[in-house]
């Protein structure tokens, strides 16, 4: 798919930096009691790298995630995504289902957990058409010798975004079995997913874990007695409503 991203171009108000004269627009005075005036703002690019992230259960206040944010700056962004820690299971013969470990931020002041998270931005202008966020997971989980987990798999259910509005970016209702083909989490179009928001992967346990992130392994796999890992992609598409596919 072809990606693309739009540009937001910004007035600069020359006669604020020096540069030249601002001819704002002259009050009109229709008739004695009645008068049009303006009221004017300068949207300036933001070349700033900070990015927001809102708090997947309070969207209005921001956290900072204790591992690294995306450095690179863009309008249209994926700030941060969680990794998936499954913990330590013992090497037992019976199938096992595991669910992800919460998330740790810093949310004033404090450290808290948090179920994983998607955080994405999109500052761009009324040229917009939306995105789509994807995830895949092309191979499978395998150990350091390159032993892999046969049959194990990673799914995600349980979407949500805590600001639903009809402003808020469309969650993909079904449960996903994360595979090599990448498969949508959510969309939004030309009036939808504007600016900074926080896709929570399911609902904490109360013990430290997330529903919304599970781990299956079939009984009777063969399991070597160390740590196995897996590289999880996430795609932000811009304007898929283009019809510009892959």
């Amino acid at each position: 798919m072809k990606k693309t991203t739009r540009t937001l171009t910004a007035a600069l108000v020359l006669g604020s930096l020096g540069l030249g004269s601002v001819i704002g627009h002259a009050a009109d005075y229709e008739d004695a009691t009645n008068v049009t005036t303006e009221g004017r703002v300068t949207i300036l690019e933001n070349d700033t790298n900070d990015p927001v992230v809102p708090d997947p259960e309070n969207p209005e206040e921001e956290v900072t995630p204790e591992e690294p944010t995306n450095p690179h700056p863009g309008l249209l962004r994926i700030n941060y995504v969680s990794n998936f820690d499954f913990g330590q299971i013992k090497n037992v013969s019976r199938a096992i289902e595991q669910e992800a470990r919460q998330d740790y931020v810093w949310s004033g002041g404090q450290e808290t957990g948090r179920v994983p998270f998607v955080a994405t931005e999109d500052r761009r202008g009324t040229d917009r058409l939306g995105w789509e966020l994807q995830v895949s997971q092309p191979k499978q989980l395998t150990d350091a010798s390159g032993h892999e987990l046969q049959g194990a798999t990673i799914t995600l259910s349980g979407l949500r975004y805590a600001n639903a509005s009809d402003s808020a970016p469309v969650v993909n209702p079904n449960e996903l079995v994360l595979g090599e083909a990448a498969q949508t989490l959510a969309t939004a179009d030309a009036t939808q997913g504007a600016g900074a928001w926080t896709l929570a992967l399911g609902n904490a346990d109360g013990e430290g874990q997330t529903d919304g992130v599970v781990l299956r392994v079939p009984a009777n796999t063969t399991k070597n007695d160390t740590v196995y890992s897996t590289a999880i992609v996430w795609e932000l598409v811009a304007d898929p409503t283009t019809g510009t596919g892959e």
